[in-house]
């Protein structure tokens, strides 16, 4: 992967100050140190990068890690929007481009030449013709076998370990096992000149029957499937290099979201994204679940972020801690969204959109529906959809009078390969707000905080509920619907509403005004101007006296 280089135009500096939009990879190449980003540009993690599949369910979590880590390491692709397609047969042109990636041959594409044999071959891209020339070359291929390649033509089991043998320059090995005896049920279906490539997949451990145990020899093989057996093959190969790397991890910071890792050549400090996948013994987990003293893995991208972990050999911690978002609770289980890690910012329910008032978006919950303001861009996408909405509520009024105000500082659609999940047993202690309760009574959009052992099981389960969240936003607010409140004017509307927006150190506040509202120091609601000092009377959420400083 290509690493770009530090640059040093002064000019970029200026506009990213001014504009807050520079992309991550001109913050790299001026050095910023990882963990201030957010602070240079603006902008929040999160929006700078997007990972993940969209399409990975519970079905394919035999093949998460592998299809994370393969995607990671640049051997495979994703599709528009996100999508992986798992299940999608593989073809023989993409088999052979993934056999030379994962064996570390991609940058010598360009530099194959390309003969008329080759030429002759049907391809739907121009570089195809340069990955089937080294595919030849590297002996994947022979030449006299490209009269009946056919590229576009689903990839059979056994014709994937005969590119991989071959790409492993095993070919004489398998010559020698041709007349094997395959310990499965349907060995007699594997054809007789590939007898030999599939015992030498079998003795390498990159290939295994089924359940049944049948090979399956002449089914094609699946994406899911090829990206288990190159993950096995490429953490046999051990290639490590600039862009993979182990090491002991020094420290993790999940404010400033970096991880500091030591190995052979030094510490160093690498930038995280919110939605790193993390792997701890083969399964999903979040970067909660990272101890000092574990000894990992790391992926980067070519802006030197980090988009894959996974841990090796653990620390001797026998306690994993997690802390996040109920999205879903059941008898046995209890599944966290752990990229919310404030209690006050994490919102969970059904993304609608509602032409009340106006057009808008509302967020369902358990408690009510609250109005999406803020960065609500591309949520039409997602209408009717569960979401996680990372905000604050406000006191702003809101024009749709269909509950309180949500302000969207990120919002992430909820997908099962997000959730981190624990089982729960009998054992299991359980508080809600501080008191002792059962696993059914927490609900989604609870917050919780979850010690489990290292098999999964959860010992504690401490809960904050929704509702008392909301309970407490009332009893606040209240504060600003009888009483008095100072602060400099912000924004002034006079239209079909009498509203104004003030600003103090507690924060910002809009507030409708009475009709016959009482001014002092001033004869007209026109004379309010921005940033003058005022004070107000309110009764019942609307102001009746506004005084201004002289």
């Amino acid at each position: 992967m290509k690493i770009y280089k530090k640059g040093a135009a002064l000019l970029l500096v200026v506009i990213m100050l001014m504009t807050f939009v520079a992309p991550v990879a001109e913050a790299k190449e001026l050095n910023i140190p990882p963990g201030q980003l957010k602070k240079v540009t603006g902008i929040p993690y999160g929006q700078l990068k997007k990972i993940g599949f969209v399409d990975l369910d519970e079905t394919i979590e035999w093949a998460r890690l592998a299809i994370d880590r393969m995607y990671a390491r640049g051997i495979f692709t994703g599709y528009p929007g996100n999508v992986f397609k798992p299940k999608n047969n593989v073809t023989h042109l993409e088999a052979i481009i993934m056999a030379l990636r994962v064996m570390g041959w991609e940058e010598e594409v360009k530099r194959t030449k390309v003969n008329d044999d080759i030429r002759k071959i049907n391809l739907s891209w121009n570089d195809a013709y340069y990955y089937v020339a080294l595919a030849v070359e590297k002996g994947l291929i022979k030449p006299e076998e490209l009269r009946g390649f056919n590229p576009n033509a689903p990839a059979k089991r056994y014709e994937v370990a005969r590119y991989i043998v071959r790409a492993l320059d095993m070919e004489r090995e398998a010559q020698k096992h041709m007349k094997e005896k395959l310990p499965f049920k349907d060995a007699n279906a594997i054809p007789k000149d590939a007898v030999g490539y599939v015992y030498v997949m079998l003795d390498l451990g990159l290939m295994k029957g089924d359940n049944k145990n049948r090979f399956k020899p002449n089914d094609p093989i699946t994406r899911a499937e090829m990206a288990v057996m190159l993950n096995r093959l490429d953490e046999s190969l051990g290639n490590e290099d600039e862009n993979n790397l182990v090491g002991t991890i020094k420290d993790i910071d999940l404010e400033d979201l970096t991880i500091t890792i030591q190995n052979s050549s030094g510490t160093k400090t690498y930038d995280l994204l919110e939605k790193t996948p993390v792997y701890v013994d083969g399964r999903y987990r979040s970067l909660e679940d990272l101890k000092v003293g574990d000894k990992v893995e790391l992926v980067l991208d070519e802006d030197e972020f980090v988009i894959f972990i996974q841990v090796i050999e653990k620390t001797k911690q026998p306690i994993i801690s997690a802390k996040g978002l109920v999205a879903e609770v059941n008898r046995r289980a209890i599944s966290l969204v752990t990229y919310i890690t404030n209690p006050d910012e994490g919102f969970i329910g059904t993304l609608v959109e509602s032409d009340i008032e106006g057009l808008h978006y509302e967020l369902e919950t358990s408690e009510g529906a609250f109005v999406l303001k803020g960065n609500i861009e591309g949520l039409e996408d997602y209408v009717g959809d569960k979401i996680v909405v990372k905000g604050q509520l406000t006191d702003e009024f809101s024009i749709y009078m269909r509950g309180y105000i949500l302000n969207v500082e990120k919002y992430y659609v909820l997908r099962s390969r997000d959730l981190v999940t624990f089982d729960v047993n009998s054992d299991t202690k359980i508080t809600l707000n501080g008191k002792e309760a059962k696993l059914a009574e927490i609900e989604a959009g609870d917050f919780a905080r979850v010690r489990a052992d290292d098999t999964n099981l959860a010992l504690e389960i401490k809960a904050e509920s929704f509702e008392e969240k909301i309970k407490e936003f009332e009893k606040d607010r209240k504060d600003t619907r009888d009483g008095k409140l100072e602060g400099k004017v912000v924004s002034v509307s006079l239209g079909t509403e009498l509203i104004i927006t003030i600003k103090n150190d507690d924060g910002q506040y809009t507030l409708i005004i009475d009709k016959d509202v009482e001014l002092k120091g001033i004869k007209s609601l026109r004379e309010l101007k921005r940033g003058m000092e005022i004070g107000l009377r309110i009764k019942g959420g609307k102001i009746i006296k506004i005084e201004v400083d002289d």
